[in-house]
């Protein structure tokens, strides 16, 4: 199962989002409420695939403990800071764009603006963690 989740969960995430997104468009009080589950359902994935991936690469021999240790509290903070980002700086382009545009070009500027934080946090934080 773990093997699944790990192999699909970039496309799994995608999904939940786009449900999410979908939702918002036909049914915005409904989907407000499956909105914080969706999060915090998707993070808790996330770091647990990370720390697995890490923990299979420390079991192989391919990682000391301290690479470990290092590796986890690595990935999850660029996960967390990302998630933090995204939400600031992609709220605040929402604000701003929706003032003068409307909500779905705010919500797609937040999202691409989300995803370059993304990016960008991958990048530079990204080489700090080995195997």
């Amino acid at each position: 199962m773990s093997t699944f989740l790990e192999a699909h969960w970039p496309k799994l995430a995608l999904l939940l989002t786009l449900t999410l997104f979908a939702g918002l468009l036909f049914a915005p009080a409904l989907a407000q409420g499956f909105a914080t589950p969706f999060i915090v359902l998707t993070l808790g994935m996330g770091i647990l695939l990370l720390a697995l991936r890490h923990w299979r690469a420390y079991r192989a021999g391919k990682l000391s403990r301290p690479e470990l240790a290092r590796n986890v509290f690595v990935e999850i903070a660029s996960l967390l800071f990302v998630v933090v980002l995204a939400r600031f700086v992609g709220g605040r382009v929402a604000e701003f764009v929706g003032e003068g545009y409307g909500w779905l070009l705010a919500l797609l500027s937040a999202l691409v603006v989300g995803a370059a934080a993304g990016l960008a946090v991958k990048k530079t934080l990204g080489r700090l963690s080995k195997g």
